[in-house]
């Protein structure tokens, strides 16, 4: 047999340090594509932190101009803001005409014109020298709405337009962020623009119908700055839409979505009182509403129909010269009750009269016209339960959220120690939503429509007032012999002959001339006299500022108390159980009670309507919100 071959280990030699040198370059290939992928995270992970910074800044930016609209740079509250954005630095040029949104209507450019006017243009309603740019009214004429396209806005805020409109961006950058997000690494944020233009459209049902108010745009950046090099090194697009906030618009001092009950010498004043159920007020069911102007069954419990609004020869006979009107003093020419029930004492049916309107309007003097019953419609003001939870935990300063804790306790934004509610709201101004026991919307109501889950009976007594819109969820809220908190009350605006009956005053429409040279500015229960309707003499007080007039003219609001006066409420208050008044506490706007008003209320109590309520509310100077942010939307 052959011997076996012997190895020949020369062969191998240094075939270990291939191999090693092998692994060694593979170990550093994936070291390397390991640190290739880390810097790669790094640096997506430093995108996506730019990215979100840029976003969070942009949204800052949009809130800010959200408080734009809420408190109009120019007006009392506008020093509140953080910025204050001069016309100058707004450009109203570049506004597209698109009344109808993705509808069949072509934007069209506008230029001035009567037909296509510049978004607020000339319009300063409040005399301040200053455009109202950011004030209401934003709806009815071309002029006032947003009806700009996103490449045509309304309004835009550019700084590549100017150093001057630089300047003002980055002053605002300043406030909203300072130093954002790495000032001392040469790295800041920075708004590129702000586009305000018209809302989203929805095709509802073939009609082109707008979302909302406003949209409001903001461009964003964030820079880099290397000596005299700068690098835009994250850009975002943040958008909201802007909604009117639902202040379902009260028309009256007080307003029942169920019955009203009451004894004493309870009072509301100057405006419309209604109850979806019957209207127990005790003897003297009467004498306890004040005579007024002659009226008419209206269409509409929000119309006002004063008689001889149909017919011009009547109206003339009783208002214009030798109208037998003239020089009267009327109890209160704005106050009626409607209600859908009857009255528990009925109203007597006087001849000639309807059940409906047991006492017929007249052409001499004032009268009972104004009591109406089994009127059908009267509705009632609804204030959603979620939708002003959600707007009271919106945040912000005027916006204010207490949950339920104990007894008559609660927490703001359900956090902190709990405190009584008058602790929470005494001498303060905004919006107050109070919750139900369990956080949920008020249910399984009882025979009188009090809800099991409100919460206990809530009451206020000596030195308590407070300014806005107070939302209660509790059984009962009561006032007793309150000595409340200084109001500036005013004298309601003249009433008018809604020939068209939209219950709002057009121009050329006849109205009651009331004197207000004859009213006590520190009496609220003084009597208005009615003036020839051409008798400058009945026109001797005007607004502030405003020069007096030659002819007669129409007083949309009368003048302001000269003495502040002591109020509960001044403002808005929502019940949603019921509403009882004892003692002599005084409110000033509006109460709107959803149970009603079982407590057979006593004492002298007074309501006074505050037509602001309607007309342009809230004002501008208080801490409410007059817009909301419904939709956001980003370029994500």
């Amino acid at each position: 047999m052959d011997p076996k071959p012997t190895r020949d280990a020369s062969r191998e030699r240094g075939s270990a340090m291939v191999i090693a040198v092998l692994v060694m370059a593979i170990m550093s290939l994936l070291g390397i594509s390991y640190l290739l992928m880390a810097d790669t995270e790094n640096r997506i992970a430093e995108n996506e932190k730019l990215a979100s910074q840029a976003l969070y800044f942009g949204e800052g930016t949009v809130r800010e101009v959200k408080r734009w609209f809420d408190r109009p740079p120019y007006g009392v509250s506008g020093g509140k803001n953080l910025s204050k954005p001069l016309t100058t630095v707004v450009n109203r040029t570049l506004r597209q005409i698109d009344p109808d949104g993705d509808g069949p209507t072509v934007a069209f450019a506008a230029d001035g014109s009567s037909g296509a006017p510049y978004y607020k243009v000339g319009v300063d309603n409040d005399a301040d020298g200053n455009d109202d740019i950011f004030d209401k009214p934003y709806r009815a004429q071309l002029k006032d709405m947003l009806v700009g396209t996103e490449a045509g806005p309304d309004l835009r805020i550019d700084r590549a337009a100017n150093s001057a409109t630089a300047t003002f961006l980055d002053g605002l950058r300043d406030k909203i962020a300072p130093n954002f997000p790495a000032g001392a690494g040469g790295i800041l944020a920075r708004v590129k623009t702000i586009d305000v233009y018209a809302p989203p459209y929805l095709n509802i049902a073939g009609t082109w119908t707008r979302y909302g108010m406003a949209t409001v745009k903001a461009t964003v950046e964030i820079v880099r700055t290397a000596g005299a090099s700068q690098q835009i090194i994250a850009t975002r697009v943040v958008k909201a839409v802007l909604n009117e906030t639902p202040f379902p618009g009260p028309f009256g001092p007080l307003q029942s979505c169920s019955e009203i009950q009451y004894n004493g010498e309870f009072h509301p004043h100057w405006g419309t009182s209604t109850s979806v159920d019957d209207l127990d007020i005790g003897n003297g069911a009467d004498n306890k509403i004040p005579l007024s102007l002659p009226r008419d069954v209206p269409p509409s419990a929000k119309i006002d129909r004063l008689h001889g609004w149909n017919n011009t020869a009547m109206w003339d006979g009783m208002y214009k010269a030798g109208g037998t009107m003239l020089g009267l003093a009327i109890d209160d020419p704005w106050y009626r009750y409607i209600t859908d029930g009857s009255c528990t004492l009925p109203w007597v049916v006087q001849p000639g009269g309807t059940n409906q309107q047991p006492y017929p309007p007249g052409t001499t003097a004032q009268d009972k016209s104004n009591k109406i019953q089994q009127f059908g419609g009267v509705g009632c003001p609804e204030f959603e339960y979620d939708t002003w939870k959600q707007i009271a935990q919106s945040g912000g300063s005027d916006v204010h959220y207490y949950a339920w804790d104990s007894g008559t306790e609660f927490r703001e934004n359900g956090v902190g120690a709990p405190a009584d509610w008058t602790v929470l709201t005494d001498a303060k101004q905004g919006l107050f939503f109070f919750d139900t026991m369990d956080g949920l919307a008020p249910h399984s109501p009882d025979a009188n429509g009090v809800c099991a889950n409100l919460t206990p009976d809530m009451q206020v007594s000596a030195n308590y007032g407070i300014q806005g819109f107070l939302y209660v969820n509790t059984r009962m809220w009561t006032a007793t012999g309150s000595a409340g908190r200084p109001a500036t009350m005013h004298w309601p605006g003249e009433p008018y002959r809604d020939a068209n009956e939209n219950g709002l005053y057009d121009t050329g429409e006849d109205w009651v001339n009331l004197n207000y040279a004859t009213i006590s500015t520190t009496d609220q229960t003084a009597k208005p006299v009615v003036s020839a309707a051409n008798d400058p003499a009945g026109d001797k007080w005007v607004p502030p500022g405003v020069t007096a007039p030659t002819n007669s003219v129409y007083n949309s609001r009368g003048p302001d108390f000269t003495a502040t006066k002591d109020v509960v409420v001044w403002g808005l208050t929502y019940i949603s159980g019921d509403f009882d008044a004892q003692g002599t506490p005084l409110f000033f706007g509006s109460v709107v009670t959803k149970s009603g008003s079982h407590g057979k209320m006593a004492g002298t109590p007074d309501i006074y309507w505050d037509t602001d309520l309607k007309d342009n509310w809230p004002p501008p100077g208080w801490e409410l919100p007059r817009v909301i942010i419904t939709k956001w939307e980003t370029d994500l």
